[in-house]
């Protein structure tokens, strides 16, 4: 019998469009946003008084959000708000992109980028960064997209091409460094599209498009024409790497030793047709180790050897050392065991036991923040804390009838979801979740009332919380969302939209907290159904294209 696992890291989010849109759209008419001069704060000047509701109180409660992190909150269309804490510091339209801008060697998130369209800007935009007050450090002629390390400002522009933005990357564009703390523009190599920073030093990846090649042709092969510069920050060249790309890491959990990133070179002499060569590469100490797949937690990486097994190397000691080589690729590695992906294996995954030798099938694994649960043959159900090593959960699942394939998610409030299937078009049998107590709720009778059923938050008493998605009373296409307590009762009926955000994300909600829509307005509730922060749907003059969306 083959067994299929599932490792499901998104919610899914379904907005329903109210009747009365086409109405509103026709009252309100056609109009235009008046976007803010590149010189002048992002912020309203309004935004601090509380809209109240027909009885004169106030919409929403902020005392819970009054943390002083910035977070955004994007409405239909994509128009929105900036949030620091409590306060609004920044309202866009759906015309402007606006992103949080997090100090990856830091974490902190002090900063947010915002573009906008300008008829006079470089390309028709212009962009601008902002701190947590609302208050621009530096503006920018063009869109570009922004990162942040040790308080270096790495910019990103897409080529331009008879004056418009290309966004085909056949050209890779360009790039810009700037010292926050002292203004100052680093020096940038020429052709530089893009720009990695590894502690001291700067990683810059550039491509030179051969002259004889057509505007409208891609080049098939931009990795020949691609070389890597590692310089000081004084402008002074320490290496360059001919034909290579590099990739910054740091996209992987916390844990990855900082320095490291992927840098793949290319050849067009490859005997099996396998034309890149990944290497994990240092800039600070030069060391690079060949064969590397992907990052597996706790400083330990996976690399592949040239006998086609799989190494497992620890990134945090002297000489990157092998801890352990395997048959099949590893995934995940914590306290003494690792995870492996096993493509020709029924059960995909297995564990093993690096202390005594031991292997354990696996239905299925999944992380979440620094939390892996583990699903075994035998029906045991396990989570570990991936860091410490410590057991959080160890209980066992009753298995369906004929089960052919799992879908699990770690949620990282300490329970795990599972949907339990029993045949091969993949119909859900069983929906439940567990936790350290073992079975918490079984939502398997909920299954034929709700389309989709998913994990949203805890109470404050630590109780899980869930939402389903129904069909809307007389409406055969909208559908609306019900949020369920742990026995699945509805406890807020009725919503438009209903999706919480990862803790690990910049954008996480205090505990407790979710997104949703209910009516005219969305905005973040509490689990009692309270808003602590609401908005209208229709906050905007250009939101009649919204409308129809």
């Amino acid at each position: 019998m083959k067994r299929i696992s599932y490792d499901r890291r998104c919610t899914a989010r379904r907005i329903g469009c109210a009747a009365v849109s086409l109405f509103l759209c026709a009252v309100l008419g056609c109009g235009c946003a008046v976007l803010p001069a590149a010189s002048e704060p992002a912020a309203s000047s309004a935004v601090d008084t509380i809209p109240t509701d027909a009885n004169g109180q106030p919409l929403y409660d902020p005392t819970l959000l009054q943390d002083g992190q910035l977070r955004t909150l994007y409405s239909r269309g994509s128009s929105g708000v900036v949030l620091c804490g409590s306060k609004v510091v920044c309202t866009f339209s759906s015309s402007e992109n606006v992103s949080l801008v997090e100090d990856s060697a830091t974490g902190e998130t002090n900063y947010f980028f915002r573009t906008w369209s300008d008829s006079t800007g470089r390309g028709g935009r212009r962009s601008a960064l902002y701190d947590k007050t609302g208050t621009e450090v530096r503006a920018f002629d063009g869109e570009w997209s922004a990162a942040l390390n040790h308080g270096l400002l790495v910019l990103r522009e897409d080529q331009l091409v008879d004056g418009k933005y290309t966004g085909d990357y056949s050209g890779y564009g360009s790039c810009q460094v700037i010292d926050l703390s002292s203004g100052e523009s680093l020096t940038v190599p020429e052709n530089a599209y893009n720009c990695f920073v590894c502690g001291d030093l700067l990683v810059f990846n550039c491509y030179a498009r051969p002259a004889d090649l057509d505007a409208d042709t891609w080049d098939e092969d931009h990795g020949l024409h691609s070389w890597v510069l590692v310089q000081n920050q004084d402008g002074s060249t320490l290496r360059r790497i001919d034909a290579a790309q590099s990739y910054d890491l740091s996209y992987y959990s916390s844990g990855l030793p900082e320095g490291w990133i992927e840098l793949d070179t290319y050849r067009t002499d490859s005997a099996d047709g396998d034309n890149t060569i990944s290497v994990l590469y240092s800039p600070a100490t030069g060391e690079e180790l060949s064969g590397f797949i992907q990052y597996c937690g706790n400083g330990a990486a996976c690399f592949r050897t040239e006998d086609c097994r799989y190494e497992l190397r620890d990134l945090t000691a002297e000489g990157c050392p092998v801890l352990n080589t395997f048959d099949g690729q590893v995934s995940y590695y914590f306290s003494g065991y690792a995870v492996l992906w096993r493509t020709d294996d029924d059960f995909r995954y297995e564990l093993q036991d690096l202390v005594s030798g031991k292997t354990y099938p696996l239905y299925a694994a999944s992380v979440t923040n620094n939390d892996i649960a583990l699903y075994f043959e035998d029906g045991r159900l396990q989570m570990f804390d991936m860091t410490t090593g410590d057991l959080l959960m160890n209980t066992t699942v009753e298995p369906v009838a004929n089960q052919q394939s799992i879908l699990m998610n770690c949620e990282g409030d300490g329970y795990v979801w599972l949907e339990l299937r029993d045949n091969d078009t993949y119909d859900t049998t069983a929906t439940r979740v567990y936790g350290p107590e073992g079975l918490v709720s079984d939502l398997t009778p909920l299954q034929s009332t709700y389309e989709y059923l998913n994990y949203l938050t805890t109470t404050p008493e630590g109780k899980p919380m869930y939402y389903g998605t129904r069909p809307a009373t007389g409406s055969a296409y909208s559908s609306v969302n019900d949020v369920l307590d742990a026995d699945g009762n509805v406890v807020i009926s009725g919503l438009a939209s209903c999706y919480g955000y990862y803790s690990n994300s910049l954008n996480a909600l205090p505990e407790h907290i979710f997104s949703a829509q209910r009516g005219f307005y969305c905005g973040w509730m509490d689990t009692t159904g309270r808003w602590v922060y609401c908005r209208s749907i229709f906050s905007s003059l250009d939101d009649d294209d919204q409308l129809l969306w």
